[in-house]
């Protein structure tokens, strides 16, 4: 065989082993894309089974950092306010070096760039972006970088961090793909995770306002039934402190007549007046009062100045403007902990109106049964008059007038005695 027909036989060889390299190439590469669809769809499915909130977030950034092959991962949930962070959930650092570092970050830096423009952020380098904001003393060093926002119902409610991808690769755009995809699944879950807890609360209410019912029907005092109010709206909102405020009588002031938990020593039994206090702002109008710190706010410190230790407050009336407001609910939480929501207000509102509804339907029931024990005696009254009296005074007549009848002066004097003991009995 000639040179020139060895070379035809070795080319066509080349090129299909070209070929076949290329097709491996391309099978592995579909390998990988099914095997990571797989992967998604179970992260997907493992996020929407989780119902409790907390539980869920950490489901997501497991989820997402082994989605990505990411070393470090993290969920930020952005506060009411709009502007900084409120939670933060990590996977990779430790607790011990969380220890070390600090407080959690509130979105200063790369976290807020991503609070401020809610779009998918990809960085080769951390430290090279403008609005990079450096790290703390014993944070672990962090280069490549992608996040992307968390839409619940079109609102944002947070953004997934992913540093460091393994291998020292860099974070492609087949990662935010996945990772958006991800995102939207984690949305979706967080809305029936607060669903769900909404509405296992609005059940908590439900069974408190059952429970006072049962109690004022079953004829518990007044004392009782609102200790009972605030120990449960207590419980339910995680207050630190309760108090019910009744209004005294011929004065504008209100008394703490009940109070339970921290420092209620220095609540119970307190007088404010109606006005400049928050109870009696909430009496007054007819409507919930919040206050951000007891502490510090002139409308409790004033007239209570022993509040050490705690922080937001509300001040809810029990019953309406339409009915009268029969008193005030106060809870106060710990110094630190988040002020009371809109939805929180509501629920606790609604649940103060119940509670006043209850107890006007206690003293009413309590009126009519006073009046039905009036209204017996009354008929008794009538009874005695229409058939006792008169078959006594008819005895009485009958006596007298058999008694002018006896001789024996003994036996006629023993008849005119029972005479006139009818006469006084009539």
């Amino acid at each position: 065989m000639g040179r020139s027909e060895e070379a035809r036989v070795r080319l066509p060889q080349l090129r299909l082993d070209e070929l076949l390299e290329e097709l491996q190439a391309r099978l592995d590469a579909a390998r990988g894309t099914r095997d990571r669809v797989h992967s998604l769809l179970e992260a997907v499915l493992s996020v929407g089974r989780e119902l409790d909130l907390e539980q869920a977030l950490r489901s997501i950034v497991e989820a997402a950092a082994v989605l990505v092959d990411a070393e470090y991962a993290a969920l930020g949930v952005i506060g009411p306010d709009g502007k900084r962070l409120s939670a933060f959930h990590t996977v990779g650092v430790g607790e011990e070096q969380i220890a070390r570092i600090g407080p959690f970050p509130e979105g200063h830096g790369i976290l807020g760039e991503l609070i401020r423009h809610p779009e998918p952020l990809r960085l080769a380098k951390l430290s090279d972006h403008p609005a990079s904001y450096g790290f703390p003393p014993h944070h672990p060093p962090m280069n490549t970088f992608l996040g992307v926002p968390i839409r619940v119902r079109d609102q944002v409610f947070g953004n997934l961090y992913l540093t460091e991808k393994r291998g020292g690769a860099q974070f492609d755009e087949e990662d935010v793909s996945v990772t958006l995809t991800l995102a939207v699944a984690a949305g979706v879950a967080i809305d029936n995770a607060r669903l769900y807890a909404e509405s296992r609360l609005r059940e908590r209410w439900l069974r408190a306002n059952a429970e006072i019912v049962h109690r004022l029907m079953a004829g518990g005092d007044r004392t009782e039934v609102l200790g009972l109010i605030a120990d449960r709206a207590r419980e339910i909102t995680g207050a630190a402190l309760a108090g019910v405020a009744m209004p005294m009588e011929e004065t504008d002031s209100l008394s703490v007549e009940l109070a339970l938990g921290q420092e209620a020593e220095t609540l119970n039994g307190l007088v404010l007046p109606v006005e400049g206090s928050l109870l009696g702002e909430a009496f007054a109008g007819a409507t919930a009062v919040t206050s951000p710190d007891v502490v510090h706010d002139v409308r409790v410190s004033a007239g209570a100045p022993g509040f050490t230790g705690l922080g937001p407050a509300v001040a809810v009336p029990v019953g309406t403007g339409e009915s009268g407001v029969r008193g005030v609910l106060l809870l106060v939480r710990e110094a630190g902990r988040p002020a009371f929501t809109e939805k929180e207000i509501d629920l606790l509102r609604g649940f103060a109106a119940q509670a006043a509804i209850a107890m006007e339907l206690a003293e009413r029931r309590l009126e009519a049964e006073e009046v039905a024990v009036l209204k017996d005696r009354d008929r008794i009254a009538r009874d005695l008059h229409d058939l006792a009296i008169q078959r006594l005074f008819a005895t009485g007549m009958t006596l007298q007038s058999a008694g002018r009848f006896i001789e024996h002066t003994e036996a006629s004097e023993r008849v005119s005695r029972a005479v006139d003991d009818l006469d006084e009995t009539i």
